[in-house]
């Protein structure tokens, strides 16, 4: 028993280590947001001279935040939404329709996570934004967003419904709800955990996106949180201290969201990677 105790509690102590390893950076990151650009680049771990908000008043003005977060929050419950309809669907044909040409076409969606986006970016641009002429448009980038997050959250919605039992769906075929009936109205709310669980994730890597983002989006009024942070480099000069208070402003509604679904998130990737 004792030894049991003293595993744990050294294993607490290693836990403890690394999540203050991992917090230092946000942490710094948070101390010289009060500092002025100077005293930050004299020494970037001292602690600030005076506390100010004037950082943050200059990432407001000069990173247009509040226009910037609108065509964030949009595009980011935009694509959000969108993957949940088209991935929830395709990941419930694919566990309930064993057809030989579903396997394959499953596995190839799988293949496709191993490719990183730098391998079709140019086609996309050139396709979408030169051949279409789509670029600076709000639908361009929430339908580039929610197809690059598909195949996750395929993998995802696919293994959570191959852990429901057939049972309800024979149920609702024998009361006369076809396929897509079954779906909205059996399956659907029993996705709940899984749902919230991709929901996090794409709508993390969406708004935190910079390089798609920013191949669509070039005009000031169509910027991003993630592209108007750079409003502070310039070719020759760094304002780094308001561009860091900007960054915590972009950090801190995702963290919102993120703190509120966390607990379905284990769940979900547990259930998602694991059943059938």
């Amino acid at each position: 028993m004792r030894q049991r105790q003293m595993n744990k509690r050294v294993l607490f102590v290693v836990i403890l280590f690394i999540l203050l390893l991992f917090m230092i950076p946000f942490f710094i990151l948070i101390l010289n947001t009060f500092k002025p650009t100077a005293e930050f680049t004299r020494n970037p771990f001292s602690w600030p001279a005076a506390f100010n908000l004037d950082n943050y008043r200059s990432a407001i003005d000069t990173m247009k935040f509040w226009s910037a977060f609108k065509n964030t929050a949009v595009i980011t419950v935009l694509a959000t939404v969108l993957n949940t309809l088209l991935a929830s669907m395709t990941g419930y044909f694919f566990s309930r329709k064993k057809w030989r040409i579903n396997s394959v076409l499953f596995m190839l969606l799988l293949a496709s996570m191993v490719a990183p986006f730098q391998v079709y970016m140019i086609p996309l641009v050139k396709l979408y934004g030169g051949l279409l002429g789509m670029s600076n448009r709000i639908i361009t980038v929430v339908y580039v967003a929610a197809g690059l997050n598909v195949p996750f959250a395929v993998f995802l919605y696919h293994g959570f419904v191959s852990g429901i039992p057939r049972e309800l769906d024979e149920a609702a075929e024998i009361d006369g709800c076809g396929f897509t009936r079954t779906f909205f109205e059996i399956i659907f709310p029993l996705l709940k955990p899984i749902m919230i669980t991709v929901m996090v994730f794409v709508a993390l890597a969406v708004w935190n996106d910079y390089l798609m983002t920013s191949l669509f989006m070039t005009k000031i009024e169509t910027r991003t949180l993630a592209i108007a942070a750079f409003a502070f480099l310039t070719n020759h000069t760094a304002d780094y201290s308001p561009m860091m208070a900007g960054l915590v402003l972009g950090i801190i509604p995702v963290l919102v969201f993120y703190l509120f679904g966390q607990k379905y998130i284990i769940e979900g990737v547990v259930a998602g990677s694991v059943k059938g």
